[in-house]
C-alpha cells in the first residue's frame, strides 16, 4: 500500500502525459488537413485571406467537437472560427512579393465596374514558361500561380496538470516547484513567467491560465496548391493576422 501511494501520482501523471501527447498528435494531423483546406479555399477565391481563414476553421472543427449532433457541430465550428481568427497566423510563402511585382497586372471587370491588380491565371499551359524579362523573383508565371501557405496555430491543451507542465517546459518558464506548477505562479516573476522561448501569439498570463485552464502550444503546418483563380493583391490583406498582443 505504501509503495502504491508513492508510485500512484507518478503513474497517473505519465498516463495523463500519454493522453495529452496523443491529443497533440491528433491536433497536428487535423491541422495538416485544415491547412490544405485553407489553401484550396484561397486558390478558388483569388487568394483571399478571409476565405483561407474560413477554410482553416472548417478543417479545425473536429478538434473542438465534443458531441455528435447538429448542435455539437455548430458549436465546434464556432469555436474553431474564433481560434482561427484570434490564435492563428496565415503566411503566404508563394507567390512572393517579388513574384507579385513581376506578374501582377491591373484588370478591369466591366460587370462589376471594379479594377483589381492580379496575377493572370487563364491559359497557363499556353503561356511562356520562361522567366519574364527583368523578373527579380526568378520564377515563371506558372510558378507564380502556386499558392503556398504556412499556418502558425495555438492549440489549447486541456489534460489537467500535464497541460501546464508542457506549457512551462516549451516556454522555458522557471520556478516550477514551490509557488510554481503545483500551486499558482512562479514566485517573483512577471505575469507571463518571463518565458525564455515565449511565443507572442500563444503565450498566456499565468493567472489567466490558472483561471481559465487555457494552456496553448504552437503547431505549424504548410500546404501548396495551384491557383484556380487570379490572385489579387487586395484579397491577400482582407483579414489581418492577429498580433499576439493581449
Amino acid at each position: 500500500m505504501a509503495e502504491f501511494i508513492i508510485v500512484a501520482p507518478a503513474l497517473l501523471f505519465v498516463c495523463f502525459g500519454i493522453l495529452q501527447f496523443v491529443l497533440l498528435y491528433q491536433a497536428k494531423s487535423t491541422l495538416d488537413v485544415a491547412v490544405l483546406e485553407a489553401a484550396r479555399e484561397g486558390a478558388v477565391n483569388n487568394g483571399s485571406m478571409q476565405a483561407m481563414r474560413n477554410g482553416l476553421a472548417r478543417g479545425l472543427a473536429p478538434v473542438y467537437a465534443r458531441q455528435a449532433s447538429a448542435d455539437g457541430v455548430n458549436s465546434a465550428l464556432a469555436k474553431a472560427q474564433t481560434d482561427a481568427a484570434n490564435y492563428s497566423v496565415i503566411t503566404v510563402l508563394n507567390p512572393t512579393a517579388a513574384a507579385i511585382r513581376d506578374y501582377a497586372r491591373p484588370r478591369y471587370y466591366p460587370d462589376t465596374g471594379a479594377n483589381y491588380t492580379e496575377i493572370p491565371n487563364d491559359s497557363l499551359m499556353y503561356r511562356d514558361a520562361t522567366v519574364a524579362s527583368g523578373a527579380t523573383s526568378g520564377v515563371n508565371i506558372q510558378d507564380a500561380n502556386l499558392l503556398k501557405i504556412h499556418v502558425h496555430y495555438c492549440y489549447n491543451m486541456y489534460v489537467p496538470l500535464v497541460n501546464k507542465v508542457i506549457y512551462y517546459a516549451t516556454n522555458v518558464i522557471g520556478s516550477i516547484g514551490t509557488m510554481g506548477i503545483l500551486t499558482r505562479e512562479p514566485a517573483n516573476q512577471d505575469p507571463y513567467g518571463k518565458p525564455q522561448n515565449g511565443d507572442a501569439l500563444c503565450k498566456t498570463q499565468l493567472k489567466d491560465g490558472v483561471a481559465t485552464g487555457r494552456w496553448p502550444i504552437s503547431l505549424d503546418s504548410e500546404a501548396m496548391v495551384r491557383m484556380q483563380s487570379p490572385l489579387r493583391v487586395s484579397a491577400l490583406n482582407d483579414s489581418p493576422n492577429p498580433t499576439g498582443e493581449r
